[in-house]
């Protein structure tokens, strides 16, 4: 019995000025949804190396005292940034976090705080 014939396109390119434009877009959206919040941009999206299969890595930075609980947080981040061409996966910290991220260096908070940009 023959094979079906079966067609597929690969992406060769990414246009990861387009993706910050988008990525930025939702950004500014979620910060008026989240007062206080700082959304960074880490991973290969933020230090230029995006592949076709890369993923945005979106760090939510919310105020220690943020009435908005987690979850919520990351709900409403990832129903923001549906919009965006390429997966986002989100991550919520506090400030305080990031702030150990940045002295220690290490875990994810280390990683946001090492290599993240503000899509502001």
């Amino acid at each position: 019995m023959p094979k079906p014939f079966t067609t597929f396109a690969v992406t060769r390119f990414v246009n990861r000025d387009a993706v910050l434009s988008r990525l930025k877009d939702c950004a500014r959206r979620l910060a008026e949804e989240i007062p206080g919040a700082e959304v960074r941009l880490f991973g290969s999206y933020a230090v230029g190396t995006p592949t076709p299969k890369s993923d945005a890595d979106i760090a939510v930075v919310v105020p220690d005292d943020c009435l908005v609980p987690p979850d919520r947080v990351k709900d409403l981040a990832e129903t923001v940034f549906l919009e965006v061409p390429v997966p986002v996966e989100i991550f919520v910290l506090t400030r305080t976090a990031l702030t150990a991220g940045r002295k220690t260096g290490v875990s994810l908070a280390g990683t946001v705080a090492r290599t993240g940009i503000s899509l502001r």
